[in-house]
């Protein structure tokens, strides 16, 4: 199967999925997350197997791989570590050379909706369109005419360098998805029973990472807006670093586990406040329109990833939005196979878009 093919496999369907020993390989910034999920009846799904390893300063860059040799290491050992023989998987992709957009265009033919797509994609796409494989998927006709959908858009060359990742770990790479997709496809899948009443009245999905926090406005059946605010987790590990004379694996140390008896010391407090009142304010920005009062309004916020136990940052999300906070940890919901422990701790927090990945049909 082609590169450009297994591009053009992107989207898929966005709900209702099935899988079969899929793995679903979430390459982040701070570490690598591997997830194996398997349906278990309609609108229920077995996590078979998940781990997670960290990877070093500066091996990837916003999302530029720097030190090929480290991720296809780190990889390998995160495959070990799940117990999953799988071969097949379904690869994510994330950062600044992608893009999503919702957007409505007029009745047509299946051809006519693509031309259309094609056209007005070239004003969001801002790496070049000439570089670029763009797909589409339809969510739903509308009762006036038309379609939804939605777009999405990747630089084939940043594809490319992620295969080539998973190549060099054994992997055959089944389907190529966005990491704002697999987010939206785990939240579905979590909340599958309760979905019609939460798309009716409208939700935002939030993934706390470690380079980017990622935001999906649900609402009328779908993603109706999706963006990634360049403001993680990272940045308070650096600013711990540089204000404390520490190493960076020191600081990434009393970020998640505090001092030696655990408590956050008060030299962390204002370098946490200042972080969680600058991301908050972006994602009211980003969200303004859609909690407005009126029709718009949002009234539930799900949210998970690495950084969401920071120190005070439910709080501020609950003032800020003006909603009742809901973590989203698949233990709560899914089946789950043989995780130890430790690793079951972090799925709970960092694994929603391997398994959100593992979701994906093979197609």
């Amino acid at each position: 199967m082609s590169l450009v093919q297994q591009f053009k496999d992107l989207l898929g369907t966005i709900s209702g999925m099935s899988s079969k020993d899929l793995l679903g390989i979430d390459i982040g910034t701070h570490s690598i997350k591997v997830g194996v999920v398997s349906p278990s009846g309609k609108g229920s799904y077995k996590v078979l197997g998940f781990a997670a390893v960290p990877i070093g300063e500066a091996v990837i860059i916003e999302d530029e791989i720097q030190k090929i040799e480290d991720v296809v290491d780190a990889l390998n050992e995160a495959i070990r570590l799940s117990g999953s023989k799988a071969k097949a998987a379904c690869m994510g992709i994330f950062g600044p050379n992608t893009v999503t957009k919702r957007m409505q265009v007029p009745d047509g033919s299946p051809e006519d909706v693509e031309d259309h797509v094609m056209w007005e994609s070239e004003q969001y796409i801002p790496f070049g369109v000439d570089d670029s494989e763009i797909v589409h998927q339809v969510i739903r006709e509308n009762e006036g005419g038309g379609f939804d959908v939605i777009m999405a858009a990747a630089r084939v060359d940043l594809v490319e360098g992620y295969m080539d990742v998973l190549k060099q770990c054994g992997l055959t790479v089944r389907v190529v998805d966005l990491n704002i997709f697999a987010l939206n496809n785990f939240f579905e899948a979590l909340f599958y029973d309760d979905l019609d009443a939460i798309s009716d009245e409208g939700a935002i999905v939030i993934d706390f990472g470690a380079q980017s926090t990622k935001v999906i406005v649900y609402k009328d059946e779908g993603p109706l807006f999706t963006k990634e605010i360049n403001i993680g987790g990272v940045l308070v590990t650096e600013e711990i670093q540089r204000q404390m004379g520490v190493s960076y694996e020191e600081a990434e140390d009393l970020k998640i586990n505090g001092d030696d008896s655990g408590n956050v010391p008060e030299e962390l407090i204002g370098i946490y406040d200042a972080h969680i009142e600058s991301l908050v304010d972006e994602i009211k920005k980003s969200v303004s329109y859609y909690i407005q009062s009126g029709d718009q309004k949002i009234q539930h916020c799900y949210i998970t990833g690495g950084s969401l136990h920071l120190s005070g940052l439910i709080e501020a999300l609950e003032i800020g939005l003006e909603c009742e906070i809901v973590i989203m940890d698949p233990r709560e919901k899914f089946k789950i196979g043989k995780v130890p422990d430790e690793m079951s701790d972090l799925m709970g927090s960092c694994g929603s878009i391997a398994l959100g990945l593992s979701m994906r049909c093979e197609g």
